[in-house]
Parts: structure tokens; C-alpha cells; sequence
């Protein structure tokens, strides 16, 4: 099979990587529903990936958002039910230091993909944050998605449907594109999964069944009951609070350009 997963994370100084487990489970999830061989590597490749001085900063733990990566809105509806919620950011992580060095201070995106010959290969690169008042712009792609495509579930090495939509915008005038299905529903962006503030302190995202990507910062907002899945048309972008976001970025908010 001419394809491959993709995960691709955080790693955070003091912290270590941002929600492993969870890029875990679903490399796990995807490797046995396409049949890639390998994924049992997938924890040791990363650790030899990194940078002696970011040693040992492997999460033991499924390193949990904190309230900065979710909006004002939902932050506070939800504040105020914390006391019983498993929300601790990066619970249980160790900090990246080397043996008798100094700790490494920048935080790091991880790429990390799995062929399937059962071959792995793990890319790092320095990673800059986006300043808290970013606001992406978002353009709406007449390219569609197949709401019955199995493989829009997985993070494969299969993008010509999102490089298609990117190309319908010039890159200098749009941050992000979004994704409809088939039906008219929307989906997702090229690289983030899609959420609607509605002002109801949930926020509302496409169910899987519109067909997209089952991401992992949407699943732990599932989850944590930060989010629902709802069917949302393109309209329904105009009565509340549009954000994107991924694992590696957190929520983004965004507003169509």
C-alpha cells in the first residue's frame, strides 16, 4: 500500500511531549485499520529523535490541554466545574534535561511518519507559538470531501483533496482553508479540525460521519466534554465564534476572510 501515518507534536520544555498517549493511541488505531506494520516502534523512535539536552522529556502521561489552548467562553463555563476534571496540564511529565547539562529551552515540532514497510522516520524542528490575539484567516474551498471516504478518519500521507483546496487561494491572503462534504456540511481545515463557539460555553464540531479527520486535540475536547459533534453548514459560521486547531497549535481563532 503506497501510503503512510503522520503524527505530528509538540514537545515542551519542563513538560515533554504534548499529549503522546494520545498520538499513541491513534497511530495504534490507524497502523491496525490499514494494516501498516511498525507502530510498536513508535515511542522509542521519538525518544532517540530528540536532542541530548530535551532527554527525558517523554510523557508517561496523556499530557491534557490546559485553559489556554480553549476559548474565553468555554473556559469559563467550564472553570467552574474544573474542581472535578482530570485538567492538570502535562500531568505527570518529565522535564528535558541531559545528564549533567543544561535543559533544552525551546520547544520542538515533531514530525513523525510511519511507511508502510514498517520504516520510520521522525523529523524535529524549533517551534515558535502563535501569539494569543492571532486571528488566522479562512477562506471556504469549492474542492470537496467524500463523506464515505475511510481514509479521511486516519492522518495518512494522502492529501491531494487539501492541497487542492489550498491552491484555490493565493497563500499570502488566507491562513487556513475549509473543507465541505458532498452534502453541502462543513468538514474541516487542511490542517486543523474546525469548532464554532455559539456562545453556549460548548463549542460545536463536524461529527466524523461528514467525513474528516479524527484529531486529537478534537477527541480530548470531546472528551473533557468541551466540545459536542454537530452537523454545521457554512452559514452557522456566521452566528458565533469560529476557531481551528490542532494538537501541535492549540485553538486558533479564526474568521473568514
Amino acid at each position: 500500500m503506497d501510503i503512510s501515518l503522520i503524527e505530528t507534536l509538540r514537545w515542551e520544555p519542563g513538560a515533554g511531549f504534548v499529549r503522546l498517549e494520545r498520538h499513541l493511541a491513534r497511530l495504534a488505531r490507524s497502523a491496525a485499520a490499514l494494516g501498516l506494520p511498525g507502530e510498536d516502534g513508535a515511542r522509542s523512535a521519538l525518544a532517540a529523535a530528540l536532542p541530548p539536552s530535551a532527554l527525558p522529556g517523554i510523557s508517561p502521561s496523556r499530557g491534557e490541554i490546559g485553559w489556554g489552548d480553549v476559548s474565553p467562553i468555554v473556559n469559563a463555563a467550564w472553570e467552574r466545574r474544573s474542581s472535578s476534571l482530570p485538567i492538570s496540564p502535562f500531568e505527570g511529565e518529565m522535564p528535558g534535561r541531559a545528564e549533567g547539562g543544561e535543559s533544552h529551552t525551546q520547544p520542538l515540532r515533531i514530525r513523525f511518519e510511519l511507511f508502510a514497510d514498517g520504516r520510520i522516520d521522525v523529523q524535529t524542528a524549533a517551534f515558535t507559538a502563535l501569539a494569543p490575539d492571532t486571528i488566522w484567516r479562512l477562506k471556504i474551498a469549492t474542492t470537496r470531501l467524500a463523506s464515505t471516504d475511510p481514509l479521511l478518519r486516519h492522518k495518512t500521507s494522502r492529501r491531494a483533496a487539501y492541497t487542492a483546496a489550498r491552491a484555490e487561494f493565493p497563500a499570502i491572503k488566507v491562513d487556513e482553508v475549509i473543507l465541505l462534504n458532498e452534502r453541502g456540511e462543513l468538514c474541516e481545515g487542511t490542517i486543523t479540525s474546525l469548532f464554532l463557539d455559539d456562545g453556549t460555553g460548548i463549542l460545536k464540531t463536524p461529527p466524523l460521519a461528514s467525513g474528516l479527520l479524527a484529531g486529537v486535540l478534537r477527541q480530548e475536547l470531546l472528551e473533557t466534554g468541551k466540545a459536542v459533534e454537530h452537523v454545521l453548514r457554512p452559514e452557522a459560521l456566521a452566528r458565533g465564534t469560529i476557531y481551528v486547531g490542532n494538537s501541535l497549535r492549540g485553538l486558533i481563532r479564526g474568521s473568514l476572510a
